[in-house]
């Protein structure tokens, strides 16, 4: 089991709630973080939230969350810990309704970066257009059969255009072998148990209708594979990115989403901050120190007495730290 280091912590400010009509772009907040690290137009649907939702922000219940994704294929499970690896570094972690905007951009001719910034503008329109008011958030919250038909008749499906965490690895685990760790340099996303909570959709009367209809799948989104939600609209920045932990392959995987035995952890990267320079430590299943990586030398300095651990860094993540270090030499050169 992965435990989260003490530097793995973050600091809520108070909002007031509100039932007015969705704000998806608020301006930077005093803090946090710089305007040179942290954009200061990014998306946020904090508002949204109801008052235990915010009460559950508050007192700390998503201050590390977890985001499973990648397939459970043995040989796709290193290419997709690259990918995860990236998001630890440098790259931006889009929703598919993001992502989808994106490409479409870079089809018709735009640069990468004109092409996110294009499709960001262009998603902050339709998130107001689905999302007007707190009760429009259902969609995002509520099982029912049928859910995703609208999806192929043209109509925007609202989950696409968010990435689900939870603060439950055991949930995020279900989605995947590779698991971000998400610490919010600013907290922007909903907590959608809390919402559904204030809506009163757990109610024992839809339970008891469950049960019932012998609807076991519905009872089981609603407990288990949703549990503790917590969705960050668009898009996740590197700098809200702190660990990667990643599993090894499942022998039994029941619904492409429950593997049996557990799978144990394969390896770990830890984020940080050291002398004002970012630091990525990478453990092995047993918690010893693989390799630090850091581009200062002073930094990246192994204490005699941290356990060291046999295995080797892949050459695939070697090779992604090496271009990494050479990007950031060319763009300090400009």
């Amino acid at each position: 089991m992965f435990s989260a280091k003490p530097f793995w912590c973050k600091r809520f400010s108070s909002f007031l709630l509100s039932k007015l009509m969705l704000v998806v772009v608020i301006l930077g907040l005093p803090g946090y973080v710089s305007a040179a690290s942290y954009d200061a137009e990014t998306i946020s649907m904090f508002t949204m939230n109801s008052a235990t939702a915010l009460k559950r922000i508050r007192n700390g219940s998503f201050s590390v969350l977890y985001r499973g994704f990648g397939s459970r294929k043995s040989g796709e499970i290193d290419r997709d810990e690259l990918l995860g690896f990236r998001f630890l570094l440098d790259l931006t972690h889009q929703s598919r309704g993001l992502r989808s905007l994106v490409e479409k951009n870079q089809e018709a001719g735009m640069s990468s970066e004109e092409a996110f910034k294009n499709a960001r503008t262009r998603h902050t329109q339709i998130l107001q257009k689905i999302f007007k008011t707190v009760d429009s958030t259902r969609d995002l919250y509520e099982n029912r059969p049928g859910k995703f038909e609208a999806s192929k008749a043209g109509v925007p499906d609202p989950e696409t255009h968010f990435i689900f965490t939870s603060p439950r690895i055991g949930v995020a685990r279900m989605y995947g072998p590779i698991v971000l760790v998400i610490q919010e340099t600013r907290p922007r996303g909903m907590d959608l148990n809390g919402i559904a909570r204030d809506a009163r959709y757990y109610s024992l009367a839809r339970f008891l209708k469950n049960i019932s209809d012998a609807d076991f799948r519905m009872i089981l989104a609603d407990y288990v594979a949703d549990r503790d939600e917590y969705v960050i609209p668009s898009y996740i920045y590197p700098v809200d990115v702190s660990g990667l932990i990643v599993h090894s392959p499942s022998a039994v995987v029941i619904g492409n989403r429950v593997a049996v035995p557990p799978p144990a952890v394969r390896r770990v990267y830890r984020k940080y901050q050291r002398k004002g320079a970012m630091v990525i430590d990478v453990f092995d299943g047993k918690d010893r120190l693989i390799s630090r990586l850091c581009a200062a030398p002073s930094v990246a300095v192994i204490d005699s007495d941290e356990v060291r651990s046999p295995d080797k860094l892949p050459r695939y993540i070697q090779q992604a730290w090496e271009d990494y270090l050479k990007t950031k030499r060319t763009a300090a050169r400009r």
